[in-house]
């Protein structure tokens, strides 16, 4: 994936999980796509097929009891979806209640993957970056 995601999107979901992913994310995921979990925060990650399995590689460095224990964390409540002619998808009740997704969410483009999150807990997540330190982790990069 060369086209870095981005965007802030709110589409509904119903009650059995079911949602109409945003079309900008389709078009540069690709055709189908992985939904797991996100690994430092509660959304549920989504992932092309490339960079899931740049995800993939990385878990496999983490070597050791604690590797086999994290990658089953994660992987085993990884889903592969092909979105519908309408474009929507099925997020499982598993990742559904991992990211406290009930009615209202949030989706985001985030570079390299897109997130999906409860819309209260995203709006609770961004603003509790404390503006000083933001700006801190900016004043050395070149933008």
């Amino acid at each position: 994936m060369n086209e870095p995601l981005c965007g802030t999107y709110n589409p509904s979901i119903d009650a059995k999980g079911r949602m109409s992913f945003p079309n900008k994310l389709r078009d540069i995921l690709g055709a189908e796509f992985y939904l797991c979990k996100g690994y430092d925060n509660h959304y549920v990650a989504v992932y092309s097929v490339e960079e899931y399995n740049k995800y993939c590689a990385e878990l496999n460095k983490i070597t050791g009891p604690k590797g086999t224990a994290i990658r089953r964390k994660l992987i085993s409540s990884a889903d592969k979806q092909i979105p519908d002619k309408q474009g929507r998808i099925f997020i499982t009740q598993e990742l559904r209640e991992y990211a406290g997704i009930t009615n209202d969410i949030t989706v985001i483009g985030n570079l390299n993957r897109a997130e999906i999150w409860d819309s209260a807990k995203f709006a609770e997540t961004v603003n509790d970056i404390d503006p000083e330190e933001e700006m801190a982790a900016l004043a050395d990069l070149v933008l």
